[in-house]
């Protein structure tokens, strides 16, 4: 069970309201100062045994998540375990250092472990001429047709800014826009901006090209179950309403 980092009463980092003075910008009859608290404290969630159900337990989302996936019947903040992927996203950014990594690793002529995992989407290198930029696309599109891989998001420039009109654009809107982001999975990319897919009950984080190479190959990485916390702010908040006279 979980202890609370801090005691059961919250902590207030600031209890009392500050008088403000007019500046030399505002008027006597348009100034007007509105107090508000709002309490701050920071704990772990309060875990109870559950009394119906076959999960008898308490667990966080994230918990019960990474339990689904890593085949436990129970997990608990800390522990190490390996988790079965459903989804690993990649991009023009990352891609290619992903598919080297693994290549060198598994071989040269390995396959992913599952076509129909992985989705590949160009959007961070695109609509420009440098040479370098528009290579790291053409290495998405050779291993894609390698891989045979189901989900690839291709881009066509079609000059002035356009695209094709079949083009999903962002890589972190487009997974969720072509429903690859599902309640209860475990959603990889090499991008920090992937947990906002946590958004949609599932648990998703960002990763390296190291660790993207590996589930290219595995299906599998290791994970650590974080600690989840409560935050509750208390804070004098002073709002400045000003007024047409």
């Amino acid at each position: 069970m979980a202890s609370s980092l801090l005691s059961p009463s919250f902590t207030s980092f600031l209890s009392t309201k500050k008088d403000l003075s007019l500046s030399n910008f505002s008027s006597q009859r348009c100034l007007k100062a509105v107090p508000r608290r709002i309490r701050c404290a920071v704990a772990a969630p309060q875990r109870q045994p559950s009394t119906t159900g076959s999960v008898r337990t308490a667990m966080t989302m994230t918990e019960k998540i990474m339990a689904r996936a890593s085949e436990k019947a129970q997990l608990s903040p800390g522990d190490n375990v390996w988790v079965n992927v459903d989804i690993l996203m990649t991009h023009d950014v990352c891609g290619p250092g992903s598919f080297g990594i693994f290549k060198r690793e598994f071989g040269q002529n390995a396959k992913v472990w599952d076509r129909e995992k992985v989705v590949i989407i160009p959007d961070h290198y695109i609509f420009t001429s440098d040479e370098r930029a528009n290579r790291n696309v053409d290495i998405l599109r050779d291993f894609c047709h390698e891989q045979n891989i189901k989900y690839f998001y291709d881009i066509k420039d079609l000059s002035n800014f356009k695209a094709n009109p079949d083009y999903k654009g962002v890589c972190h809107v487009a997974l969720a826009q072509e429903g690859h982001c599902r309640p209860g999975e475990v959603l990889l990319g090499t991008d920090s901006h992937t947990c906002t897919a946590g958004a949609f009950g599932q648990f998703a984080t960002g990763i390296g090209n190291t660790d993207a190479g590996f589930v290219l190959g595995t299906g599998k990485l290791l994970l650590k179950v974080i600690l989840c916390f409560t935050k509750v702010y208390d804070v004098v908040v002073t709002i400045l309403c000003f007024f047409l006279l």
